[in-house]
Parts: C-alpha cells; sequence; structure tokens
C-alpha cells in the first residue's frame, strides 16, 4: 500500500462488541537502554564501532572498554576507540542536523578505559585482577539509575566475569539487585567463562550469539544465509555506501560488510520491535530461546533455521546504515533520507478472548513526505499460539483478525511494519503483542 506521510491512519479498536469482550489495553514506557561495551579489537569490532557510533542516538553509553579474548591474548591496542571517536567529531555536526541526540566526543571519549589486556578467561577472574574497566562496570551495576545494563562482550568476558566477582565479594547485599539490572548480549565464546559466569550469577540474563552473527554478519568466508547473493553483501556496494562516505566511512577497513559484533547493539536500536524487552520476541539483534541452566539464552529457530532470525532483517539492516552514513556526510536536512513515524494509538499489548473480532488501524508519517509501504505480519515463533492468524487485507494500514478459539492462554505477536521510498530506505515497526484469554 503506498500513502503520504499526511496521511494518518490512526490506531483504535472500535465497535463496541470488541470492548464488550474483555479488550484491554496496556501502555509501554518508552526508555533509552544503557549499555557498556567490551571489545578485543580485531579488524571486525572496528567495522561494528563505525557502525555503533552512528546509533548513539538509541542507548545510552556509559562504557566503553578495550580488552581482549581468546583470539587476541593481547587485545589490540588501547587508542584506536580515540582514533575513532576523533574522527566521528569532524561529523559531528552534520550528524546533530538530521538527529539531536548525538552524544559529543569528549563524551564518548569520557566513557572510554582499559579493561583486561594481559589475562584471558579464568585466569583474568579473582583478587587482583580488577582493572579500571571492570571497575566501571562495578560503579554503574551498583548506581541508582533502575534501569538495565546492557554488557555488551565483542572479545572475552573476563571484565564483565571480574565485575561480578568483586560485586560477589565486596557488595555481596547487592548481588540480587545486579542480577536483576544486568544484561549479558555475548558474541559467540571467546573465552572460557561461559560456565563460571552461569554457576557464580546464574539470575542474570546472558544471551549467546552463538550462530546468527557468524552466518550473517560476521567474516564473509563463514557466511551461510540464503540472502548472500543480495547485493548488500558485494564490495561495490560497501565501497558506495559505506567506505566512500567521508571520515567513518574510511575507518570501514573491510572490503565487504563483516562486523560479527554488531548483532550486541542491533539488539537495541530503535526500530519498535522492542526486541530488547525479551530475548524470545526477535529482532535486528536476532531471536533466542532459554536454554539451562539458568537465566541462560541461546539462538532460537524461525521456521526451523538457527539463522533466519538475523538474515531475515539483514536487508532494511544494511539500508539503515547507508541512510545514516548519508547523514554523516550531508549538513543540510532535506539532502538525506529520516526514518517513518509509526505509531500504535491505544497501546502495544492487549488483552483478547479467543473467538472475538478484532479491529486495527496503525499510524505512520514520514518527515520527508517520502511514500510508505506498509505491511503487517505475524511472527509465528516470538508468540506463544502456533496457529495461523489470518490478516485481513494485510497492507493496508486498516486490518480484521479472528482470534482463534484455540488460542486461548498464548500469546500472538503482530508486526507492523512500514519503510519509505527513498535511495537508502528507512524500515520501521510497530509490534503488537495480544494475551488471549
Amino acid at each position: 500500500m503506498k500513502i503520504s506521510w499526511r496521511v494518518l491512519l490512526f490506531v483504535l479498536f472500535w465497535g463496541s462488541s470488541v470492548f464488550s469482550e474483555g479488550f484491554a489495553a496496556k501502555a509501554q514506557e518508552v526508555v533509552k537502554p544503557r549499555t557498556i561495551v567490551t571489545t578485543d579489537g580485531e579488524s571486525d569490532d572496528k567495522c561494528s564501532f563505525v557502525r555503533f557510533m552512528l546509533y548513539t542516538t538509541d542507548f545510552d553509553v556509559e562504557g566503553l572498554i578495550y580488552t581482549n579474548s581468546m583470539w587476541h591474548l593481547k587485545g589490540n591496542g588501547t587508542q584506536w576507540m580515540h582514533n575513532y571517536i576523533d574522527e566521528y567529531s569532524k561529523v559531528y555536526n552534520n550528524l546533530m542536523v538530521h538527529h539531536s541526540g548525538y552524544p559529543t566526543a569528549d563524551f564518548l571519549k569520557s566513557r572510554l578505559y582499559v579493561g583486561q589486556m594481559d589475562e584471558v578467561g579464568l585466569a583474568s577472574v579473582g583478587e587482583g585482577k580488577d582493572t579500571p574497566g571492570s571497575d566501571r562496570i562495578v560503579e554503574v551495576l551498583l548506581d541508582d539509575d533502575p534501569r538495565p545494563i546492557w554488557l555488551q562482550a565483542w572479545g572475552g568476558l573476563n571484565n564483565i566475569c571480574q565485575a561480578f566477582y568483586r560485586i560477589k565479594t565486596s557488595h555481596p547485599d547487592q548481588v540480587e539487585k545486579v542480577s536483576q539490572k544486568a544484561r549479558v548480549y555475548a558474541i559467540a565464546e571467546q573465552d572460557d567463562l561461559k560456565e563460571w559466569l552461569q554457576r557464580e550469577m546464574p539470575d542474570v540474563m546472558y544471551i549467546l550469539n552463538g550462530v546468527q552473527f557468524w552466518r550473517v554478519i560476521a567474516y564473509s568466508w563463514d557466511r551461510r544465509n540464503p540472502m548472500q547473493e543480495h547485493e548488500i553483501y558485494t564490495e561495490k556496494w560497501l565501497k558506495e555506501n559505506i567506505k566512500s562516505k567521508g571520515p567513518l566511512g574510511r575507518l570501514y577497513e573491510r572490503q565487504l560488510m563483516e562486523e560479527g559484533d554488531s548483532p550486541a547493539f542491533f539488539h537495541l536500536m530503535k526500530t519498535g520491535l522492542r526486541s530488547h524487552e525479551n530475548p524470545a520476541w526477535g529482532g535486528w539483534g536476532g531471536r533466542f530461546e532459554q536454554h539451562g541452566p539458568g537465566n541462560f539464552w541461546r539462538d532460537a529457530k524461525d521456521d526451523g533455521d538457527n539463522t533466519k532470525p538475523l538474515w531475515r532483517f539483514i536487508v532494511p539492516i544494511s539500508e539503515d546504515f547507508a541512510a545514516r552514513m548519508d547523514w554523516s556526510v550531508n549538513d543540510e536536512y532535506d539532502d538525506a533520507n529520516h526514518p517513518p513515524v509509526v505509531k500504535i494509538k491505544q497501546g502495544e499489548e492487549f488483552i483478547v478472548k479467543a473467538g472475538s473480532k478484532v479491529k486495527l488501524k496503525a499510524s505512520a508519517t514520514d518527515p520527508d513526505d517520502d511514500e510508505l509501504t506498509t505491511r503487517w505480519w505475524q511472527y509465528h515463533e516470538a508468540g506463544s499460539y502456533e496457529g495461523k492468524v489470518e490478516i485481513d487485507k494485510p497492507e493496508k494500514g486498516k486490518i480484521k483478525l479472528s482470534i482463534p478459539q484455540d488460542a486461548s492462554g498464548k500469546t500472538i505477536h503482530l508486526i507492523f511494519e512500514v519503510k519509505d521510498n527513498a535511495i537508502h530506505p528507512f524500515t520501521r515497526y510497530k509490534r503488537i503483542v495480544l494475551n488471549v484469554e
């Protein structure tokens, strides 16, 4: 469906029959995630960091920590992020034209810390193993801000685990609070601390992306997914859309799109999919399922494929990157594209009765007056209802649903997807969760 940004398709639920059947809405609080990145500075980490800086509008950066891994025993230096942020400072004014939420280069530098660079894994956790990096993690986990802290492991888990060790030994009364506050998103197993983390801090949410990143966005020689022939994976596309775009583009040192660690922050990006609310919901950072012991999550499958949760979004992810790179080199708002705004007026989570009829409408506007293409789709694997929900005219903003009788006690996830018509398009979403009673 093609619509102008001036067309409003208001989200509402109408008809006394709907409300009389016990239809209720739950408002979703929108908060900015807090995050700390630990990185061993491998070549693909550096490319991930180029993209990361373009998305610092979407989360509060509390720490950027140099560390090592089993693959890079001494890391890759403790200056390269400083240098990259210097290049970011050269395009900061341009970026601010397109989004007012960018932190200054000085702010980002104030979040730089050196972590463990000498010892790896279990040998790096214990008394006498504290580092400025692990100390920063402790400080943030113990502060009074109630928001979760997303601890991204682009390298080893050592600084993260050392922080947990210090809290257990020096602040034992804070372990329960920290266990609820910390969220670990690790790219692969880059040391031998997985079992330590599961044993010592079993209640901490620990997401291990072990397959999705590897086959979709890591090094090209390991790429295995149905989209691998798409132009986004070509040297030509990367050169034209990323590497040729000013100071940040020149930092991108790979010849193909190779950023194994980027899904760790894709998970937090403000797309409307709300994936950071529940790892099983799925989004740009992949989808995961709980896999004991403790609060441990691993790659989940969509349609039986444990890479699909990420590759199904890889094209809009890449188009989004190219559009933000345009921001870095254009000092006029009208010379670049900007994401559409999608709204659900009555909220994003509802209680519905099995067998009831539901009517929904969604709204979409575009700041550049681009035409928009819209569609509704059911994210089957994200919900607990395994059956199919028929969506009447899914390309329209207004849809009708019949809630199946056998869906009682289950959840149904509906996605409203909006894409603008631009050279480098943006795609945004709203997720509606139907709780069937």
